[in-house]
């Protein structure tokens, strides 16, 4: 099969399309992520290659642009893991008490594997073994074995900084987090084009969440929805006759579009970052939660280590507008109740750190004396 079913097919191609947009928009937009970070050196926002880790000596800034709603209070260390020949091993030092530290592993589908955190594993450190779903077996001493559901995963390491002097002692605690593979190296199918899920979807988005299937084996509870983007047969599709047959393109264009408000809709009703991110069994197969996730702040904590809120408009419901100050107001000996720090920042419309210059992006408990 060379190309999309002709206009007399039984296929449902706009609805496909549509309902592909929350399934795969978490996905096509962590492609995104991994290829800028991983596998395209001139990206400009390159790390490490796969199973090396990269340890940032700054805060995000309004430089970084491949993930949104950052925080300003961590440096972030990332390693993108290839599991498909064996495990990686990751090494967490032994850590203050007083100092927040912790890896999330985020699947492809952005469930959250796990965590290795004060509040999983207190702040002694140790070792982690991450397993993908093609290779179950590893003669390695592990305080611990995560089980990833797709051959590529990602570590996300992030770091309190303390204050402006404390980059030394976060670069300590970075440079003894390691991660080692196992397995021998595989070469990566040449990439597709990464997408910006902002701007208006075309049939590039299933073309990049198809390239992600590679390394994505079929959960039971997506079975149907992974033969139903099958039945297009994206990979032997070919761009330039696939928009030339008769309203193909127009179906395509139109179902997602109607998928992407689908998804907005839901972003509208978000209250907190609690009800955005988790694992699997916490999503109970929720696309359309874990897809405003994504679009909000992909890579996001879950509530039971952070908690975000966003707002977008003052007490009255009227929206931030630059030709007014604001004010915001806490008790007398009431600032926020939290384990490790607290932060209010500032995003632009993009979910980007605001670029101002002053260079300030947020302020919190870093500025508060201890």
């Amino acid at each position: 099969m060379t190309d999309l079913a002709p206009p007399s097919r039984s296929i449902d191609v706009s609805g496909i399309a549509r309902r592909a947009v929350p399934f795969g928009l978490p996905t096509v937009d962590l492609h995104r992520v991994l290829v800028n970070f991983a596998l395209d050196p001139r990206s400009g926002e390159f790390k490490a290659p796969l199973n090396q880790i990269h340890h940032s000596r700054s805060l995000a800034d309004p430089n970084d642009r491949s993930v949104v709603a950052m925080n300003v209070d961590t440096p972030y260390s990332y390693a993108w893991l290839d599991l498909r020949t064996g495990p990686v091993v990751l090494t967490m030092p032994p850590n203050s008490p007083d100092r927040y530290m912790s890896a999330q592993i985020v699947d492809l589908h952005t469930y959250i594997v796990g965590y290795v955190s004060p509040r999983t594993a207190s702040s002694l450190g140790g070792t982690y073994l991450i397993r993908g779903p093609s290779h179950d077996s590893a003669d390695v001493p592990a305080d611990r074995v995560f089980e990833s559901p797709t051959d590529l995963c990602l570590v996300l390491v992030r770091t309190q900084l303390f204050d402006d002097d404390d980059m030394p002692g976060v670069a300590a605690q970075q440079d003894a987090t390691t991660v080692t593979a196992i397995g021998d190296r595989l070469p990566m199918p040449d990439t597709v084009p990464t997408v910006d899920v902002r701007r208006p979807l075309d049939l590039s988005f299933l073309r990049a969440l198809d390239w992600m299937f590679h390394f994505m084996p079929t959960l039971p509870e997506d079975r149907r929805q992974r033969e139903e983007l099958t039945a297009l047969d994206l990979e032997n599709a070919a761009p330039e006759t696939t928009l030339r047959e008769p309203g193909i393109g127009t179906e395509v264009n139109e179902g997602l579009a109607q998928g992407m408000a689908d998804v907005l809709d839901r972003c509208a009703t978000v209250r907190s970052s609690a009800e955005l991110f988790g694992s699997r069994t916490f999503f109970a197969g929720d696309h359309m939660t874990r897809a405003a996730g994504a679009y909000l702040g992909i890579l996001g904590n879950s509530a039971q280590e952070f908690l975000g809120v966003g707002y977008r408009a003052d007490e009255n419901g009227r929206p931030f507008d630059g030709a007014h100050d604001y004010a915001i107001t806490f008790a007398a000996d009431a600032l926020p109740p939290v384990a490790a720090f607290w932060s209010i920042t500032v995003y632009d419309a993009a979910g980007h750190l605001y670029a101002n210059d002053l260079h300030r992006y947020g302020l919190g408990s870093r500025q508060v004396p201890r």
